[in-house]
């Protein structure tokens, strides 16, 4: 009985062990939101601009690391240890009619992000 509780407690401690160590970094966390903020604006925002598509396009993704440094400013990190919530919060500094707050919510773990709320206001 008290080999098979040790046991147990063996597996359990590896298996967080195991979690914490595939809990994706902040900077893992900038990649991926960055991907998705240029993947929105070069497919949302720069094919509204006719003609000048290309010239958007390329200077979204000229400015990635750019873009990444704002999500940073701009996203808190709750750390689980075996999971990290990051609540990003996009907004221009003086409000422009017609372009919205960015709210989103995403988890991090075992390597992997799973976004589970964007909100625009």
């Amino acid at each position: 009985m008290k080999t098979s509780l040790i046991g147990i407690g063996v597996v359990i401690l590896g298996a967080g062990i195991a979690l914490g160590v595939t809990n994706p970094s902040r900077e893992d966390y900038q990649v991926y939101a960055g991907e998705i903020l240029a993947t929105h604006l070069k497919e949302e925002v720069c094919t509204d601009l006719g003609g000048g598509q290309d010239l958007c396009q390329s200077f979204v993704e000229d400015s990635r690391p750019q873009l990444q440094r704002i999500i940073d400013r701009n996203t808190s990190r709750d750390n689980f240890f075996i999971f990290s919530i990051y609540r990003t919060e996009l907004a221009l500094p003086i409000p422009i009619p017609g372009v919205p707050e960015i709210h989103a919510e995403t988890v991090g773990g075992l390597t992997q992000f799973h976004t589970y709320q964007i909100e625009e206001r």
